[in-house]
Order: C-alpha cells, then structure tokens, then sequence
C-alpha cells in the first residue's frame, strides 16, 4: 500500500516577526507637531481677536480658558492621528500599535517640551531654571487641566496606535490544487 504524501502550495512565507518601525514613530512625531501648531496658531488667533487690546484687562478669563479647552482637544485630536500613522506604516499587530502610539506620545511631549523650553529662552534659562520655579507652578492649582490633557492625549494615541494596526492586514496565504488548477483561499 502506498502512502501518498501531502502536497502543499507554494506561496512566500510571512514570517511573523515583532517589528518596532522607528522611522514611523518619527513620522507620527511629525505629523503631531504639524496638526498642533497649525491649529494651535489658528486657535490663538481667534482667542487673541476675540479680546479687547484697548480695555483696561486686555483679556478676560473666559477667554484663556476658551483657549485651554481648545488646545485640550487639539492635543487629542493631533496624538490619535500621530498614533495612527506611527503605527500605519510597518505594523501588523495590535499590541505592537498601541505600544507605537504611547512611544509617539512620548516622542511628541519630549519634542514639545524642548521646543518651547528653546523658544522660549534658550539653554540658558533651561540651564538657571530653579525646581522651585516648577514647582510653584504645577502646584498652583489651576494646572489640574495640563494633567487631564496628558492622560487623555496619551489613550488617545494609544487608540490611534491600535486602530491604525487594525487597518494592515496580512494576505491570507492561497492554496492552488495542481491538479484542477483552482485556488483554495486557507
């Protein structure tokens, strides 16, 4: 009796690999500082028109707090489309995109930080900066929304990270019977 050994198709073979694409971190990074200070500068501009220069208080409190919430959102709009793209590019896992989304989230508040920390005073204010300077100003209360935004901005381009792997599908491997000649989709 003879056995009959199973004949399979020839197709690449995909290998499964946990691919950690720093090239598209760097992209969701960009795409992040460029939505935010596009519509950062939009949004302060039409916060800075709504207010009176020539009144005696210039701005009102309605009015930097218009322009927080503003910025708020914009920070979670601008980190789901940064975790998006990170993860769009080179992933096909899941996981493997949430974990693009937080590293592009930490790509972008480290270029964030360092940016204004340069526009606004070069290395030498950051180099005089006293702790307690920080400190007053963190704890003064009112700082409660810059936490809220971080956290939020955070899931929001961990979700951003996790929809974009979603979107990349792997193609399914096709079987073709030599015989008939049809394909067969595993």
């Amino acid at each position: 009796m003879a056995t009959m050994a199973p004949q399979y198709a020839d197709y690449p073979v995909i290998p499964a690999r946990r691919v950690f694409s720093w090239s598209g971190i760097f992209a969701g990074t960009f795409v992040f500082l460029a939505i935010e200070s596009t519509f950062g500068l939009l949004g302060a501009a039409i916060f800075a028109s709504a207010s009176n220069p020539h009144a005696a208080v210039p701005t009102t409190p309605g009015l930097s707090i218009g322009f927080e919430i503003w910025m708020v959102i914009l920070s979670i709009i601008a980190l789901y489309f940064a975790g998006k793209t990170s993860s769009k590019l080179l992933v096909r896992d899941a996981n493997l995109g949430v974990y693009h989304g937080l590293v592009t989230f930490s790509m972008a508040v480290f270029s964030t930080v360092l940016l204004l920390a340069l526009s606004l005073g070069g290395a030498t204010a950051m180099a005089t900066a006293h702790f307690g300077n920080v400190a007053g100003v963190i704890s003064s209360g009112g700082e409660w929304w810059l936490f809220v935004a971080f956290v939020l901005s955070m899931l929001s381009a961990a979700v951003g990270g996790l929809h974009g792997a979603r979107g990349v599908t792997a193609s399914a491997p096709v079987a073709q019977d030599k015989a008939t000649g049809s394909r067969n989709v595993a």
